[in-house]
């Protein structure tokens, strides 16, 4: 991209040129993104790249322009996005994130009662002049994880149960594949949270863990989690599990893969 400007361009001038491992860009932009399915959501993107050899800076606008512009952003176009972006930088290297809350039709397991379930999605975009860009999809969402100590140590008299934080990251654009991992997420931990349970349903809650068995420990739901994925032929996983514990002073977690203690914090909107 070139600058027919009359107007001094300071960011690509050498009187201090930035070091080498300096990346540089714009954080917490709210872009309105599309989906594949032709679903809106209005998505905060950011995006970063290194500095060109000898230049100050890099151009903030450029970054804008091409990534957030003035339409829909299609969600499929972002890759092609982030080519055009390095190479209006001129960059050798450059990272973005595009992350969303939306919602899921949620009903109660036995009178039907609706609601909305929230979750998170983040797809990060990294190129290099070596490999091009490469893809990769994150989900984060909210399930019961019930502890197997407790009911070990209470026997029928009851046990607690904690909501869990659960997140993977895998290989690829998987936006179209949203609602496989969320299932995937699911089926890792003791059961689903619900936006609304009548007195029938929170009983038919408790009662399907003792039925299934499924108490989980975090180290538990990460290990499931790695074999539901793997089932659902997902590959370069990486996984976090968070559980706000309801007895102790603290959170348990679990992790695995290169990513998962980047993971810790969760999606940032």
């Amino acid at each position: 991209m070139t600058n027919d400007s009359k107007l001094p361009d300071v960011q690509s001038e050498s009187a201090r040129p930035a070091r080498a491992e300096v990346l540089a860009g714009i954080d917490r932009v709210k872009v309105p993104v599309l989906l594949p399915s032709g679903h809106k959501v209005i998505a905060t993107l950011r995006v970063a790249a290194r500095v060109p050899n000898g230049h100050r800076g890099v151009h903030m606008s450029r970054l804008y322009r091409i990534l957030a512009g003035t339409t829909d952003l299609p969600i499929g176009t972002f890759a092609q996005r982030l080519s055009e972006t390095a190479i209006a930088q001129e960059t050798e290297h450059l990272v973005a994130t595009l992350a969303w809350e939306d919602l899921v039709r949620r009903d109660a397991p036995i009178t039907q009662s609706r609601g909305f379930h929230p979750y998170r999605v983040e797809l990060r975009g990294e190129w290099t002049r070596a490999s091009g860009v490469e893809l990769r999809t994150r989900v984060e969402s909210a399930a019961m994880l019930a502890c197997p100590c407790s009911k070990a140590l209470s026997g029928d008299l009851g046990f607690h149960n904690q909501r869990g934080i659960l997140q993977a990251e895998v290989d690829g654009d998987q936006i179209p594949r949203v609602a496989d991992l969320l299932a995937v997420l699911d089926a890792a931990a003791s059961n689903r949270v619900h936006p609304v349970l009548r007195r029938e349903d929170e009983k038919e809650v408790i009662d399907i863990l003792s039925r299934t068995n499924s108490f989980r420990f975090v180290e538990d739901a990460a290990s499931w989690l790695l074999d539901e994925l793997d089932e659902s032929d997902f590959t370069g996983a990486s996984i976090h599990v968070r559980s706000m514990e309801s007895i102790h002073a603290h959170d348990a977690v679990a992790w695995a893969g290169p990513r998962g203690p980047e993971m810790s914090e969760g999606i940032v909107l």
